[in-house]
């Protein structure tokens, strides 16, 4: 970022009110603008706009006619808005910056900021001249900020957290400032982006995803088995730990490309012995879809897969039952509940395991993991003593694209922990809830890479 520096003749003389009006801060209270006269740079002509500002300001009231309350700034502030510039930056000086003033400035409205750090202080030698990146708030602290500039209460927090994509800090750098944060007092200056996108909403209310681009594809004429085989074998070979479903489905493609035989040291590569061969009824579920879709089964193989679909088939029932047990669900139902005990079935029975967050350690998710999230948080599912219980505010269809957004936005957190051969769950709950979209989740991973829970705050 270029940063501009007035110049001034002697005199001055004084212009029109001007409002300077970001949405966060939404309407300023009347000020005096003092329009400089600048020399030595055609850039500095552009400068025309230097708002100091005044103790109070008031949000406008809002279209239902709500209250109007007036808000105060803690301290004084001078902004310097570069847009006439054609830069869509804004800059903001202040002898002393306030918690709660930072939060109604930028991080409110999530805006990319840079704060420029005070020379010498605790922050400038942990981290360098400046931090790049996004206030982090929890759920709590957010709740907290809101509360007080209704009741005009101050927060004496002395600290920000910083969720920063600079390349130039370290994973160990990029955690501390945002879990332990920096000095407020320590901020000289900052300046940010004036952007941040709203979220989108379906008819029905619920959120979408943003960023999501659907593309149609034409796969006829492809092979799917041999791009799934070649695929998995391929990320095997760069060095990708693949999850136990992948090993079984490899072992099963490769049984039934061989007409049932498979060399015991492919098996032994994907920890698997001759007596799972026998019992693992993933691996032949896998060998007699390739088989059914080559129209290469016997009679014999359709009896045998007839019999795999249907104990599998018990098995997803059975944990549903479980995991319906826990909300006293019992066998009298309501009405209501009928339909949507119909919809979870039928969702269970679609659901495939899949990759949730790609790399050397991945993160997926299995049937266990559908099952206790969607019956838990999907609204369309929640029944019993589960209704109402932290519902994702997205379409059921959307769940698998909404787990990926939010798992990435902790990605480097979790290859770190993927890699260190854990022995504890990787848990991002409380302060350290994931922000995403709005809204804050808890998330628990296994050692193993498997989402075991996810959820809204």
């Amino acid at each position: 970022m270029v940063h501009f520096r007035p110049v001034y003749l002697v005199h001055f003389t004084p212009v029109q009110v001007v409002h300077y009006a970001p949405e966060s801060l939404v309407h300023f209270a009347p000020v005096e603008v003092v329009h400089y006269t600048p020399v030595c740079s055609i850039f500095l002509e552009a400068l025309l706009r230097e708002v100091i500002l005044k103790h109070e300001f008031m949000p406008h009231s809002s279209a239902a006619g709500s209250l109007i309350v007036n808000s105060v700034m803690k301290n004084n502030y001078r902004i310097i808005d570069y847009r006439d510039l054609g830069l869509p930056s804004v800059e903001v000086f202040g002898a002393e910056f306030h918690y709660q003033d930072l939060y109604e400035i930028v991080g409110k409205s999530e805006f990319m900021t840079t704060f420029e750090l005070r020379k010498g202080s605790q922050s400038h030698c942990e981290f360098g001249e400046s931090v790049l990146g996004i206030i982090f708030y929890d759920r709590k602290a957010i709740d907290s900020l809101e509360a007080s500039f209704l009741t005009g209460q101050e927060i004496q927090e002395k600290r920000i957290r910083i969720d920063s994509p600079e390349r130039k800090l370290s994973e160990a750098k990029k955690g501390d400032l945002k879990y332990k944060g920096i000095n407020v007092e320590d901020i000289e200056t900052l300046s940010f982006l004036k952007y941040n996108k709203e979220s989108e909403k379906h008819e029905t209310g619920e959120k979408k995803v943003p960023d999501i681009i659907e593309i149609e594809v034409n796969c006829c004429g492809l092979d799917a088995d041999i791009l799934n085989q070649n695929y998995l074998v391929s990320k095997h070979n760069s060095g990708v730990k693949l999850a136990h479903y992948e090993k079984e489905q490899l072992i099963g493609i490769t049984l039934a490309f061989n007409n049932g035989s498979i060399d015991y040291r492919v098996l032994a590569e994907f920890g698997f012995t001759e007596e799972d061969l026998k019992n693992n009824l993933i691996i032949w579920l896998s060998l007699y879809k390739v088989k059914e879709r080559r129209s290469l089964l016997s009679e014999v193989d359709k009896f045998n897969y007839s019999e795999i679909k249907s104990i599998l088939a018990m098995e997803r029932f059975n944990k549903i039952t479980k995991e319906l047990i826990h909300v006293g669900i019992n066998d009298r139902f309501e009405d209501s509940d009928k339909s949507v005990l119909k919809s979870i079935f039928e969702a269970v029975e679609a659901f495939s395991s899949s990759i949730l967050l790609h790399g050397k350690n991945q993160v997926y998710w299995d049937i266990d993991s559908y099952i206790h999230i969607s019956l838990r948080h999907l609204k369309d599912y929640q029944i019993g003593g589960f209704k109402q219980k932290t519902p994702f505010p997205y379409k059921a269809n959307n769940l698998k694209a909404l787990i990926e957004k939010v798992l990435y936005k902790v990605e480097s957190e979790i290859e770190m922990y993927l890699a260190s051969s854990p022995t504890i769950d990787f848990k991002r709950h409380g302060k350290m809830a994931v922000s995403y979209n709005g809204d804050h989740y808890h998330v628990t991973i296994n050692p193993e890479g498997r989402l075991v829970q996810i959820h809204t705050v």
